[in-house]
């Protein structure tokens, strides 16, 4: 049998990772149309799949945390939690989901800049660059002045993708910070408060009806069904594209295929064709996850090979920490 090399595999689950992730806001808008309430239901399946995690870690005895790692683990987890939630939110208020695959990848910029205030990374000239296109594309793309004078939903919708993108920003710095904590503890802790935060959004801002879930309980137990497996094949893909793939490839091939499979869905589920000016804003966008991702390739050095295998080793156990984390 002939094995495909880890390059080959990781580019395979990047791809996957961004069809799992736009298939959850598919999922998202077809319930809204069947009048089912999608928070409650996600909101289940995390609670599901926190649990699962949970009794994992317990026979794995895996619990233990330092007391200044909790802060961290906890934080790590809100901005995991906040991004799972504005990402359906968004294409609920009316944003498409290519859209907010674009406007997501803000991400790479908000965890330059939160590494710069909180790391004290360095910022140098191409990272104002990649700043900079980011911008100028989440401008392209949401188009505010042309969405304030038709008084469109798109315009809510779009701010909370870019919420979306700013909260995964810090959800890499407070990873970075989080110590020793492994990736399960990591997810478990994103999974318990999405779960929480979505059961409240569900009755504070209703996305459907409650009754319809009793009216045919065969497809709500699918729908629920679907959402656990589509939330959980996500994350590991992510964990596995991480793994074989260099961090700054694996995030750069997850922006890309998110934005092409989301406006692929767009256009073929939906019918919706996105103008000139937000495939501009989108290209844009990309090209400065690109330049973001060229500043962290590593560069050539005169370390003894000793010492460079050893800090790769740190490198990708870092990466395998906060790579099973929700990112849609």
């Amino acid at each position: 049998m002939v094995s495909l090399p880890h390059e080959v595999q990781g580019v395979a689950a990047a791809a996957g990772c961004a069809i799992f992730i736009n298939m959850n806001l598919v999922m998202s808008k077809f319930m809204k149309g069947w009048e089912l309430p999608y928070l409650f239901l996600a909101g289940s399946a995390a609670l599901v799949i926190a649990f699962g995690l949970a009794m994992a870690m317990l026979l794995q005895g895996a619990w233990y945390l330092e007391r200044r790692e909790v802060k961290w683990v906890m934080l790590c987890g809100f901005f995991g939690c906040i991004n799972s939630a504005m990402n359906p939110l968004a294409v609920l208020a009316g944003a498409d989901v290519g859209t907010v695959g674009a406007l997501g990848s803000l991400n790479t910029v908000v965890a330059a800049l939160l590494g710069r205030l909180v790391l004290q990374e360095p910022l140098g000239k191409v990272h104002l660059l990649a700043v900079g296109l980011s911008v100028l594309g989440a401008v392209f793309i949401s188009d505010p002045v042309e969405a304030v004078a038709s008084m469109g939903s798109s315009l809510l919708g779009n701010m909370l993708a870019l919420c979306g993108g700013i909260a995964q920003g810090g959800i890499f710095i407070c990873a970075r910070k989080s110590g020793g904590a492994s990736s399960m503890m990591l997810s478990t802790s994103a999974m318990t408060q999405r779960w929480i935060v979505f059961w409240i959004l569900a009755f504070a801002v209703p996305d459907g009806r409650f009754q319809s879930l009793t009216a045919s309980p065969g497809n709500s137990a699918l729908l629920f069904l679907g959402l656990t497996v589509i939330i959980s094949a996500a994350n590991l893909l992510t964990m596995v594209a991480s793994k074989k793939c260099p961090a700054a490839l694996s995030s750069t091939l997850m922006t890309g295929s998110q934005m092409t499979t989301g406006y692929l869905l767009d256009f073929a589920v939906f019918h919706s064709v996105p103008k000139v000016r937000t495939m501009l804003g989108a290209t844009l966008m990309f090209f400065s996850v690109v330049t973001m991702a060229l500043t962290r390739l590593p560069a050539k050095s005169h370390v003894p090979e000793s010492t460079m295998e050893a800090r790769t080793l740190d490198e990708w156990r870092m990466v395998e920490r906060f790579s099973a984390l929700p990112v849609f």
